[in-house]
């Protein structure tokens, strides 16, 4: 299998043989059963990138290692061991981040990325990345509450979801219908990345501004304005 990516145009993009490593710890006998696999875990970050809020480690971590919520962790070897895999965890996360952010005309989903031995493995992968997809949307489904009310950004969230593993579902997609969802999916991640970028962008100038006030409250009246003006804090925010 090979993977096309860009980390000879950015270092933190992560690599093949990191993929691999990672890979290789998510299918050994060290991790709890309901583990995410390295597709799914693509589908699950690519929601949380393009989501409306930010979602913190300690939200999504535990669903990492345990889809289902029970909590299981896996047995690391070492503190160096734990270290290590959170490092490529993130590693992948960021990955996602940089291509979705600066580069998102070479975006793909991780089921587009490798060549497989036949079409089959392929569409089995894509169910798991649009299962990880849909569980990442859970890990705060209220926020995406919005979306529905916009019809185009509903149908995009739709032919994702359709494509994913539900549990007791006995109807299954006929083949053609699958693989044509699944062409549109690059389209619907940068279309829902698009939708969401207003809340994100909300979200971190009201983070701002909660720290500035913060900053504010420690700042005598000459000193300079944490706001980064250069004036005054009594002759700026201060007033």
């Amino acid at each position: 299998m090979k993977k096309k990516h860009l980390s000879d145009k950015s270092p933190i993009i992560i690599t093949d043989s990191e993929l691999d490593e990672l890979q290789d710890f998510l299918l050994s006998d060290a991790v709890p059963e309901g583990t995410m696999m390295l597709d799914m875990l693509d589908g699950f970050f690519t929601a949380l990138i393009i989501g409306p809020v930010t979602v913190l480690p300690s939200a999504w971590l535990p669903l990492v290692w345990d889809m289902s919520g029970g909590g299981e962790n896996p047995k690391f070897e070492s503190l160096e061991q734990a270290q290590r895999i959170m490092e490529l965890l993130m590693k992948m996360m960021n990955s996602s981040v940089v291509l979705l952010t600066k580069y998102p005309e070479y975006y793909e989903p991780l089921p587009d990325s490798f060549t497989y031995e036949s079409d089959e493995i392929r569409d089995s992968l894509i169910k798991l990345w649009a299962t990880g997809f849909m569980i990442g949307v859970s890990c705060n489904e209220a926020d995406w509450d919005p979306l529905f009310s916009d019809e185009t950004a509903r149908v995009e969230l739709s032919a994702i979801s359709m494509l994913g593993v539900t549990p007791g579902d006995s109807v299954l997609l006929p083949t053609k219908k699958f693989r044509e969802l699944w062409e549109r999916v690059p389209y619907c991640v940068l279309s829902l990345n698009e939708f969401w970028r207003p809340f994100r962008l909300n979200e971190i100038a009201r983070a701002k501004g909660m720290v500035l006030a913060t900053e504010a409250e420690r700042t005598g009246r000459n000193e300079p304005c944490p706001c980064g003006s250069g004036i005054k804090f009594k002759k700026c925010c201060g007033k």
